[in-house]
């Protein structure tokens, strides 16, 4: 199973490297850990042999060296909480390169490959924010019984503060447990409705401000150990494709940082 869509990633890696594997991901919107366990459908090929053919028209060999601050790539705006990318004026090429970035940024982290997920994830809760222009993004970790999610860090945008410890149980908020459980991206477009969510709303959404949620699960091996959040301040707000697979990648981030972590002697 996705030999084809394997093959073509490893054109992306001999073309240029870590950055072309990263560019097509996001260009095709499929990770290379998906295209290992995806059927090579027709539909799948030609999405990335279109994405490809777009990576090389870029000069990713030469890209320039990552900022190593995420947050001087894009200026906070803070108290600024557009409800779509067409109404914050952000084309889709550049809402991608905004992701591009925050894929490289992590990528060269001495700490993610080390395994310190403590410091790899509040890069990530940084870049997230930036990448996808939210005020708050946290991740959360999930007790063995799954009956409860305890944050590990939770970053405020407008503050750049970090802040961690916050409890949530299943048995107050049991939709959005069944959730994580069972789907791969909850898109909460509008949360206080969202079947999924709006249990949330009187005790957490509405108190913080909070209209959308965009959430992925968090699994190392066949256990799931935790997930990620992003948290738009403000009125509804449609969450993009992108968007949801840009959220994909951050929890497989969280998820490598955790395996490595584990595999340390």
């Amino acid at each position: 199973m996705g030999r084809q869509a394997v093959r073509i990633f490893d054109e992306a890696e001999r073309l240029g490297g870590l950055r072309a594997k990263i560019a097509l991901a996001v260009e095709s919107r499929v990770s290379s850990t998906e295209a290992t366990g995806t059927p090579d459908t027709p539909e799948l090929i030609q999405r990335l042999h279109t994405a490809l053919a777009r990576v090389r028209a870029m000069d990713v060999r030469s890209a320039a060296p990552v900022s190593p601050r995420i947050d001087q790539m894009v200026a906070p705006t803070p108290n600024a909480h557009p409800e779509s990318s067409s109404a914050r004026g952000t084309s889709a090429e550049e809402a991608l390169r905004r992701h591009q970035r925050t894929f490289l940024d992590l990528m060269t982290q001495r700490s993610l490959l080390l395994g310190n997920v403590d410091s790899t994830i509040r890069r990530i809760t940084e870049g997230a924010a930036v990448a996808i222009d939210v005020e708050r993004v946290s991740v959360w970790r999930i007790d063995e019984t799954v009956s409860k999610i305890v944050c590990a860090d939770l970053y405020e945008r407008a503050t750049q503060a970090h802040g961690a410890g916050t409890e949530l149980f299943a048995r107050d908020f049991q939709p959005y447990f069944t959730a994580l459980g069972l789907q791969r991206t909850i898109a909460a477009h509008d949360a206080h409705t969202d079947p999924r969510t709006s249990c949330f709303s009187d005790s957490y959404l509405r108190p913080l401000g909070i209209g959308a949620m965009l959430d992925v699960p968090i699994w190392v091996g066949n256990a799931m150990v935790g997930v990620i959040c992003h948290e738009h301040v403000g009125l509804a707000r449609t969450w993009t494709a992108d968007e949801e697979t840009f959220a994909y990648l951050m929890a497989s981030f969280v998820s490598l940082a955790m395996e490595m972590a584990r595999a340390r002697p």
